[in-house]
């Protein structure tokens, strides 16, 4: 008989188990990854294209080249694409991004093939037209001034844009930029970029799956790697100051890495002890100590060609001053101390323990593979990930600090009244 009086053993993760991942080819380029989950009745497809920021001159191009596949098709509208995805317990997702831009589609088993011919069909049929473009520029301008009211949007943009002058990731949606775009822009955007993709499939698949996919997304370009310019950027505070923000957003960050680097994981620990989870010292002192806000986070954003780091919270206007000098203490407390045993062993095991549990949701496996295949880093990152993170001391910790967390090499964006 269960004991409810005890709590039940603790036993250490000590590595995990990998799915396998099927790679096929696809005709004329691209390639297709499987990772099978039976029994589910449901599946996700993921066209990951190379149409990103990085491969454009500004924003606009990749979100609007993006939201164009469901404006319309040679045989339907937009109206009509919705409709039938709907009609079919299906759903679309269109995520325009940094280094890629994916167009996914999560369906039914009993739907396979219907869904994969209505997304080849938005891929290679759309129809691009002026009015349709017209009719998505307007709402783009619209959602843009609605997050232009917004102090964390306008916070972190200006963050970006200091942090990576110049440079696709510090772009953000400007209403010039989409007003001039053109039908010819997204034309060569498209065939330049979006043509050029990878597939990650998942879930409960037929048979058929590989010949389906293959019989339908024939044509594939290999997409030419724009010249990137990228200037250093230096530490700063950035200020905008308006009655209408009824609370003050705080951004602070730098350039830092991917996780290619040799440092990556000595930091990720690092960081989650500052503020990478609800028991951080960040959230102690500002969220549980002071009462000066409900959240306040701290994350590095690995990307393809660097990474950047992030402390984000939003407080009241009178609390600004005195949250900026409460994380500046955080950070030198960090450098200047040592971790006690008993609150990094409590970091690292919340740190496993949401890794193991990362692959359990449906569709994870396919989308952890593909955030490392998509960056050409190994799968076998995830079989080293417990014993680094596991192995990361508490003088490393307070190094790693030390070379980079130097509050004076941040910026700082503030927006309120």
């Amino acid at each position: 008989m269960l004991d409810r009086t005890q709590a039940p053993p603790i036993r250490s993760v000590s590595n995990i188990v990998l799915p396998e991942i099927e790679k096929h080819k696809l005709p004329n380029g691209g390639n297709l990854y499987i990772h099978r989950e039976n029994n589910t009745n449901a599946f996700k497809i993921e066209l990951l294209t190379r149409g990103g920021n990085i491969s454009a001159p500004n924003a606009a191009l990749v979100q609007l080249s993006m939201k164009m596949l469901a404006e319309g098709t040679l045989t339907r509208n937009g109206h009509q694409i919705s409709e039938h995805i709907d009609s079919l317990g299906s759903f679309l997702e269109i995520t325009p991004g940094f280094d890629h831009s994916s167009i996914s589609i999560y369906g039914l088993k009993k739907f396979f093939k219907e869904n994969i011919q209505v997304l080849s069909e938005m891929l290679y049929e759309s129809s691009f037209e002026q009015k349709a473009l017209n009719v998505l520029k307007e709402k783009e301008k619209n959602k843009l001034k609605m997050n232009q009211e917004k102090g964390s949007y306008i916070s972190s943009i200006n963050l970006r844009k200091s942090l990576f002058p110049e440079h696709p990731y510090g772009y953000s949606l400007s209403k010039e930029d989409i007003e001039k775009l053109s039908i010819e822009d997204i034309l060569a955007f498209y065939n330049s970029s979006i043509l050029s993709f990878d597939i990650y499939l998942s879930g409960d698949l037929p048979l058929s799956t590989v010949e389906i996919i293959q019989t339908h997304f024939s044509k594939n370009i290999e997409a030419t790697e724009i010249s990137i310019n990228s200037e250093d950027s230096k530490p700063e505070i950035i200020s905008v100051r308006d009655s209408k923000f009824i609370q003050s957003s705080i951004k602070i960050g730098k350039r830092l890495f991917n996780r290619t680097h040799s440092d990556y994981f000595k930091f990720i620990v690092t960081n989650e002890v500052l503020g990478g989870f609800f028991g951080s010292r960040l959230m102690k002192n500002i969220r549980e100590e002071k009462g000066f806000t409900y959240g306040i986070y701290s994350s590095l954003y690995p990307l393809n060609k660097e990474g950047y780091f992030l402390i984000s919270t939003d407080v009241k206007g009178e609390n600004e001053k005195e949250t900026l000098n409460e994380i500046k203490k955080e950070i030198v407390t960090l450098q200047e101390q040592l971790i006690v045993n008993s609150e990094l062993e409590t970091v690292k095991n919340y740190m496993i323990g949401s890794f193991v549990n990362s692959f359990s949701s449906p569709f994870a496996s396919i989308t952890k593979f593909k955030t490392l295949n998509s960056s050409n880093i190994e799968f076998k990152f995830y079989e080293q990930y417990i014993n680094q993170v596991r192995n990361v001391s508490a003088e490393q910790i307070q190094q790693t600090a030390q070379q980079y967390l130097d509050y004076s090499s941040m910026t700082i964006s503030l927006v309120g009244a």
